[in-house]
C-alpha cells in the first residue's frame, strides 16, 4: 500500500511542477482538488469539503473567504508561490476561530512549495507541527496523514510539546534531587533557573553551539561541576565577551538571574540527568508552558493550596485575542499615514501589561510575543508603504521590551520561573520577526515581578499593584466555602476586612476581578488600546453573590465585550470555568459593534476527544460562538435577571426546602437492617424510615435504596422507647459526633457542634419547616435533585426522608408540579441557578424564591396544566422501564431528534403552561418572566394581593387537582 501511495504522490508533485505557476487566485483551487486525488480522495467536492468558505470576520465586520474547509478535519489556506507564510499565520488562525463549531482539527498553510501544518487546540497553536516540501511529500507524508480517507494519525517531526514535557521532567527531576540532599533551596532553585538559561542558549545561539553539552561532558567529578558550570555561571555574569580561556566566546548575560552564580557539586546522577536534558533541542522548548510542567513535576500541593492553574495557550489567547490583539490591530488598520504609523509604534513602547496572578509567566509571555508581532506588522507597513531613501520609515525610538510586562504571584519560585520566561521571550522573537534587536543582555526584571499575596500585604492592607493599561491573568479557583480551609481564618478575614465591598459568599477569584477593575485607567477616545482586562474565573462569577461581587459591578462603569460562559479548565482537575473580558468605558464609540459569546457545544459526546493540558484526563468539548449586542454580568445574552426580586409570596409561607441533614453515617442503615429494627419495636415505621437520595432518584429506580433512624426533633426518653434504633446510634454516631466535638475546639464551629451534641440521636438538621410542611399534605410531596442540569421533579410518599441532595417542595397537585416542571421554571433555573463546575444546583434562594408563578390562570387554562402534568408523568413511567440509567437517561433521549412520547408530553405541558402565564410564545419567554417578577414585587411592595405558589386561590375544585401516584416505600 505504502507504494502505492508512494506512486501516486510523486504523480502530484510531477503534476504541479509541471503545471503550475503557484498563483494563489487561478490555481489555488485545481491544486486543492489533485491534493485531494493524490490522498484517495475523489476530489473536494466529493469528499464533502467547501471551497472559498464564508468566514465571518471579528475584528473589522464583513466577510472572508477561507480556501478549504474540510469539516472535521482540515482548514487549507492557499498563498501565491514564495509567499513567507509565516506572515499568514494569524489570518489561518482567525479563520479556525471563527468556524466554530465543529473546528477542523489541523490547519494547513501551503504556497505551492511548502505545507506548515499547524493543530491550534494544541499547546504548540502557534508554530508549524511540521514543515513540509512539496518536493517530499511522496517519501514523507506523515504530516498530512489525516487527509488519506482511512483518516490515518499523523506523524509530526516539530512537536514541540514533548520535548518541552521532557525538558521540564528533567531539570525537576534535578532540582527534586537537590532538595533531597538537603542543598539550601535558594541555591538549589537558583543553579536550576541559570541551567535552564544556559541550555536555552546553547540552542538559539546566545552560547557557542554544544558549549554547554561539551562542559558537562567534562564533569567527570563533583569537583569538577563546581568548577566548570559554576564558571559558566560567571562568565555570564561578567560585563563584555570572554577573549580566552575555557569561557571563551561567553557573552554577559546578566538580567538579574546571574548576579549571583550559583556553584555545586552534582552528584553523579544529577550530571546525567543534566547531559540527557542537553542533548534534547531546546530551541523546541516552549517557555510559555515550561514553568507550569515544571512545576507540575514537583508535586501539585502547593499548587492547590495556592489555587494555581495551569491554563492552555489557546485558553490564553481568548483574553490576549480580544484584550490585547484585537484593539491593536484596529488601530493598525485605522492608521492611514506615516506618522500615525510611527505613533502607535511609540505608544507600544510604552504600553504596560499585568498579570497580578502569573505563576510562571504563561500569559505575560504570550501577551509579549503578539505584541513583538503587532510590532513587526506597523514596521513592516512603514518599510513598504513610507520609506524614503536616507529616510527610512522604520526608525525607531525605542521597541516594545520585557520591562513593560508585570507579575505578582505568592509563589516565589514561579516569579523567578516567569523572569526567566520573559528573558528568554526577546531572543526568540529575535529570531521569529527578523528583528534588529540586540539579544543580550537579558533584561533585568526584578522590578517587574514581585512575590506577594496580590491581595493583602504582610501588614493585612491591600497590595499596590503596578499601573498597567491592561490586566490579563488566572487568579487562583478557590470556591468561598474552601476558602478558609485552605488559606486559614485569619487570612479570610483579614481579605475580608480590606474588601468590604465583596461578598463573604464571593469565591476567591472574585476579588481580582474588583480589584482589576478599579485599578485599570478609563478607556479613552485618545488611548483606546487601555483601560482593558481579560481575567479567568471560576464559572460562579456569574452567579449569586461572586456575581454581586464582581461582573455587576464591573458592568456599572464597563462593558463586556467578549466571555466564555463555562469550558473545563485546561488542567486535570474537575473545575469548569468562565472568561470575560471587558473594557472599563461605557462609551459605545470606543467599543466594538457587537459582543462575543461563547458557550459549549452540547453534542460534544459525538466528537473525537482531544486531550487538553497538562493532566492525564481527556476532556472533551467544543465552544461555539454567537454575536451579541449585549453581554450582561451573567454572561449572558439574555434578558439579565440578576436584578429579580425576592417574592415574599413564594416564601411566607415557606414552600421550598433542602432535604435533611443526618451529618454522620451511622442514621444510614441498609434495607434488611431498616426491615430488622422496624420489627423489634412497636410502630418502627415512625422512626426507621426510607431514605431517598439524589442518586436513587435519577439513575435508580426512583426507590430508595437504604433506610435511615429519623428520631425528629424528640426527646431522649421518647428516642429511647424504639430501643434497637438508639442503642444502634450510640455504637455508631455518639462516638462520631464526641469525637467532632474534640476536633472543632477552638475553631469557630466548636459551639455548633457542642450544641449537636446535647441532642446526638437527632440529625445534624431535622428540617422542622419541612417536616411542619409536609404534614399539611395529602400523603405525597415533591422533589428533584439538588444537581442537575435539567430539574426532574417527582412525587414521593411523605413516608420517604428526603435527602439534603434533594430539593423538597411542599405540593401534593397537578397543577403546582406542571408549573415546576415546566421550561419556564427550567429557563429560570438554569439562569438563576448556583453553578460551580457545569454542575447546576437548584437553591431555593436564588430559583425557587423568585420565580414568578401565574397570575391569573381561568379555570381551564389551570385544569390544562395538571392534565398535561398526569400526561408527563404517564409518559416516563411507560417508557422509564425501557431504558437503562433511569430517568436522567430518559431525559437526555429529549435531546436526540425524532418522535418521543416523553418530548410530545412535555410539549403540550409548555403551552398549556405558557397559555396560563398569558406569555406570548415569539417573545422572549426569560424578558417575560422577569417583567413578572418585578410586576408581583411591586403589587407586594404597594399591599396589593398576588397569587402564590399552588392550587389558584379561585379555583372552584382543588381536589380534582389531586392524583395520588408517587413514589412508594417498599
Amino acid at each position: 500500500m505504502n507504494e502505492d501511495r508512494q506512486e501516486r504522490l510523486a504523480e502530484f508533485v510531477a503534476w504541479v511542477r509541471a503545471h503550475l505557476r503557484g498563483d494563489e487566485k487561478g490555481e489555488a483551487q485545481i491544486f486543492l482538488d489533485r491534493l485531494f486525488q493524490a490522498f484517495e480522495l475523489k476530489g473536494v467536492k466529493e469528499a464533502g469539503a467547501t471551497l472559498e468558505m464564508r468566514v465571518k470576520k471579528r475584528d473589522e465586520g464583513g466577510t472572508a473567504f477561507a480556501d478549504l474547509v474540510y469539516k472535521p478535519i482540515v482548514l487549507i489556506e492557499m498563498k501565491k508561490r514564495g509567499a513567507d507564510l509565516r506572515k499568514h499565520y494569524r489570518q489561518a488562525f482567525d479563520y479556525w476561530v471563527n468556524l466554530a463549531p465543529n473546528r477542523p482539527q489541523y490547519v494547513v498553510l501551503c504556497n505551492f512549495d511548502e505545507f506548515w501544518v499547524y493543530d491550534f487546540d494544541s499547546a504548540q497553536y502557534d508554530e508549524p507541527l511540521d514543515r513540509l516540501p512539496l518536493d517530499d511529500l511522496p517519501k514523507r507524508w506523515g504530516p498530512l496523514a489525516f487527509l488519506f480517507r482511512t483518516r490515518d494519525k499523523p506523524t509530526f517531526g516539530n512537536d514541540h510539546e514533548e520535548v518541552t514535557r521532557k525538558a521540564a521532567d528533567l531539570l525537576a527531576d534535578v532540582f527534586s534531587r537537590l532538595i533531597i540532599r538537603q542543598v539550601e533551596r535558594p541555591l538549589a532553585q537558583r543553579f536550576i533557573l541559570q541551567m535552564l538559561v544556559a541550555l536555552f542558549a546553547e540552542d538559539i545561539d546566545l552560547l557557542p553551539k554544544y558549549f554547554v553539552t561539551q562542559l558537562l561532558d567534562e564533569c567527570q567529578s563533583r569537583e569538577q561541576s563546581y568548577d566548570l558550570l559554576g564558571g559558566l555561571f560567571e562568565a555570564m555574569n561578567t560585563q563584555g565577551k570572554a577573549q580566552g580561556g575555557r569561557f571563551k566566546g561567553v557573552d554577559y548575560f546578566n538580567g538579574g538571574l546571574f548576579a549571583e552564580p550559583a556553584r555545586l557539586e552534582l552528584e553523579p546522577e544529577e550530571l546525567n540527568r543534566l547531559r540527557t536534558a542537553a542533548k534534547g533541542d531546546w530551541s523546541k522548548v516552549r517557555p510559555e508552558i515550561f514553568g507550569t510542567l515544571f512545576e507540575h513535576s514537583l508535586g501539585a500541593e502547593d499548587r492547590r493550596s495556592a489555587g494555581a492553574h495551569f491554563t492552555h495557550p489557546v485558553d490564553i489567547m481568548k483574553i490576549v485575542g480580544p484584550t490585547i490583539v484585537e484593539p491593536w490591530r484596529e488601530q493598525i488598520a485605522a492608521a492611514k499615514r506615516k506618522e500615525d504609523l510611527q505613533k502607535l509604534l511609540e505608544r507600544m513602547a510604552h504600553y504596560t501589561v499585568l498579570d497580578p496572578a502569573c505563576g510562571s509567566g504563561n500569559f505575560l509571555y504570550i501577551a509579549y510575543r503578539e505584541l513583538k508581532r503587532l510590532e513587526s506588522q506597523v514596521s513592516e507597513r512603514l518599510m513598504s508603504e513610507f520609506a524614503t531613501r536616507g529616510d527610512p520609515a522604520q526608525r525607531r525610538l525605542g521597541f516594545v521590551t520585557a520591562r513593560q510586562f508585570f507579575g505578582l504571584d505568592i509563589n516565589p519560585f514561579a516569579v523567578e520561573l516567569a523572569k526567566v520566561t520573559m528573558m528568554i521571550a526577546r531572543k526568540l522573537a529575535i529570531d521569529e520577526l527578523h528583528i534588529t534587536e540586540q539579544p543580550l543582555p537579558l533584561d533585568n526584571l526584578d522590578d517587574n515581578f514581585t512575590t506577594c499575596d496580590a491581595l493583602i500585604g504582610n501588614d493585612l492592607l491591600p497590595t499596590p499593584w503596578p499601573p498597567a493599561d491592561v490586566i490579563i491573568g488566572n487568579p487562583p479557583f478557590i470556591g468561598a466555602k474552601l476558602l478558609k480551609p485552605q488559606r486559614g481564618a485569619d487570612y479570610v478575614n483579614a481579605v475580608r476586612k480590606a474588601y468590604p465591598e465583596v461578598p463573604g459568599m464571593a469565591d476567591y477569584c472574585v476579588y481580582w476581578l474588583r480589584k482589576a477593575h478599579d485599578h485599570l485607567p478609563e478607556c479613552t477616545a485618545a488611548d483606546p488600546v487601555a483601560g482593558r482586562a481579560g481575567l479567568v474565573g471560576t464559572q460562579n462569577i456569574r452567579n449569586n453573590q461572586s456575581r454581586v461581587g464582581g461582573l455587576d459591578y464591573i458592568v456599572k462603569t464597563g462593558t463586556i465585550v467578549e466571555a466564555v460562559d463555562n469550558q473545563p479548565w485546561s488542567g486535570e482537575a474537575n473545575v469548569h470555568v468562565s472568561i470575560v473580558d471587558w473594557v472599563k468605558t461605557r462609551d459605545a464609540k470606543r467599543l466594538p459593534p457587537t459582543r462575543r459569546l461563547w458557550s459549549k457545544v452540547q453534542d460534544v459526546e459525538k466528537k473525537p476527544a482531544r486531550k487538553r493540558g497538562t493532566g492525564p484526563a481527556t476532556k472533551v468539548y467544543e465552544l461555539e460562538f454567537r454575536d451579541a449586542r449585549v453581554i450582561n454580568s451573567a454572561l449572558s445574552d439574555q434578558a439579565d435577571v440578576s436584578g429579580a426580586a425576592k417574592l415574599l409570596c413564594n416564601t411566607s409561607p415557606q414552600c421550598c426546602f433542602q432535604g435533611v441533614v443526618p451529618g454522620y453515617p451511622g442514621f444510614v442503615v441498609s434495607l434488611e437492617e431498616l426491615g430488622r429494627l422496624r420489627a423489634a419495636t412497636t410502630n418502627g415505621w415512625l422512626a426507621i424510615k426510607p431514605y431517598l437520595v439524589g442518586r436513587d432518584l435519577l439513575v435508580g429506580t426512583g426507590q430508595p435504596s437504604r433506610g435511615i433512624i429519623d428520631f425528629d426533633s424528640w426527646d431522649q426518653f421518647k428516642a429511647r422507647r424504639y430501643e434497637a434504633a438508639f442503642q444502634h446510634l450510640e455504637q455508631a454516631v455518639l462516638p462520631d459526633v464526641q469525637r467532632k466535638v474534640r476536633d472543632s475546639k477552638g475553631s469557630d464551629m466548636a459551639d455548633a457542634r457542642q450544641e449537636h451534641l446535647h441532642r446526638w440521636w437527632q440529625f445534624w438538621n431535622v428540617r422542622q419547616g419541612l417536616r411542619a410542611a409536609i404534614h399539611r399534605l395529602q400523603g405525597r410531596y415533591m422533589v428533584c435533585s439538588r444537581v442537575t442540569k435539567r430539574p426532574v421533579f417527582c412525587f414521593v410518599s411523605t413516608q420517604i426522608v428526603a435527602d439534603c441532595a434533594l430539593q423538597a417542595f411542599a405540593f401534593d397537585d397537578d397543577y403546582s408540579f406542571g408549573i415546576v416542571q415546566s421550561n419556564a421554571h427550567w429557563l429560570w433555573f438554569t439562569t438563576k441557578c448556583s453553578k460551580l463546575t457545569e454542575r447546576f444546583r437548584y437553591t431555593g434562594e436564588s430559583v425557587f424564591d423568585t420565580f414568578p408563578w401565574p397570575q391569573s390562570p381561568t379555570v381551564k387554562q389551570t385544569e390544562a396544566v395538571a392534565k398535561a402534568a398526569r400526561r408527563v408523568r404517564r409518559a416516563r413511567d411507560v417508557n422509564l422501564p425501557k431504558i437503562k440509567g433511569g430517568l436522567r437517561a430518559l431525559y437526555r433521549s429529549l435531546e436526540l431528534p425524532g418522535a418521543n412520547p416523553l418530548k410530545e408530553a412535555h410539549a403540550e405541558l409548555d403551552a398549556a403552561v405558557l397559555a396560563a402565564y398569558g406569555f406570548s410564545p415569539k417573545k422572549d419567554l426569560l424578558a417575560q418572566l422577569l417583567d413578572l417578577n418585578l410586576a408581583v414585587a411591586g403589587q407586594i411592595e404597594r399591599g396589593e394581593t398576588v397569587v402564590s405558589p399552588g392550587i389558584p386561590p379561585g379555583y372552584p375544585r382543588p381536589a380534582e387537582l389531586l392524583s395520588d401516584d408517587c413514589i412508594e416505600p417498599r
